[in-house]
């Protein structure tokens, strides 16, 4: 049996457990938090989640999860079977991953951990997700999914990415980054109403609620 270590709070988490529901994987999830503790070191060499235990072993890194479970479940397909299709798909995660919510996290600490984001790091850092949103407005296609017309991993990591950036550039600069791409609010709106995806929000809420609401 696979197990998922990690928590709702973060967004690479949701990542990798919605893969693992889309693909139609049984597995456990057991609640851990980023640290440098020696036993968990040897899971995730990093300290930081998601982290998948398999038979073989243990892997961090959402990207190598999600290319390692289109290996053991190719059935199931969220890559397209074509060579330079896959590639995109691989193109546009990455362009989610360090060129929108790379930037944007730098401001996370102050918005959702009670931190405070320094006046320097503020003015970089909405030019920097600027142009990564111009990045992936020439490379999503919305038809109506940003590969095309399947859903793929680069909608659950945009999905997961935007979760957490819409609620940052709001916040900070009372931007609606949604706004700035034509077709990526009802792309947004399709995602979120697969079943899976919608089911899996309503534990990611309570969750994330629960966690920010402790004393």
């Amino acid at each position: 049996m696979l197990k998922l270590y990690g928590f709702h709070v973060s967004a690479y988490f949701n990542m990798a457990k919605l893969a693992m529901l889309e693909k139609g994987f049984e597995f456990d999830e057991v609640r851990s938090y980023p640290n440098q503790e020696d036993q968990f070191l040897s899971m995730s060499p990093m300290g930081k989640i998601p982290c998948l235990e398999a038979r073989e072993g243990f892997l961090s890194e959402t990207i190598a999860i999600m290319e390692f479970l289109e290996e053991i479940n190719p059935e199931v397909p969220l890559f397209p079977a074509d060579p330079f299709e896959r590639a995109k798909v691989r193109e546009l995660m990455r362009a989610c991953e360090l060129y929108v919510e790379l930037p944007a996290r730098r401001l996370y600490a102050g918005v959702f951990f009670g931190g405070t984001n320094h006046e320097q790091t503020v003015e970089e850092v909405r030019p920097q997700v600027a142009r990564g949103l111009m990045a992936l407005e020439k490379l999503a296609k919305f038809e109506p999914y940003l590969a095309g017309d399947k859903f793929t991993y680069a909608d659950i990591v945009a999905y997961y990415t935007f979760d957490k950036v819409e609620k940052t550039m709001s916040e900070v600069y009372g931007w609606d980054v949604m706004s700035e791409i034509k077709g990526l609010k009802p792309w947004r709106q399709q995602v979120a109403s697969r079943p899976i995806v919608h089911s899996l929000d309503i534990v990611i809420a309570q969750d994330v609620e629960s966690f920010f609401s402790k004393d």
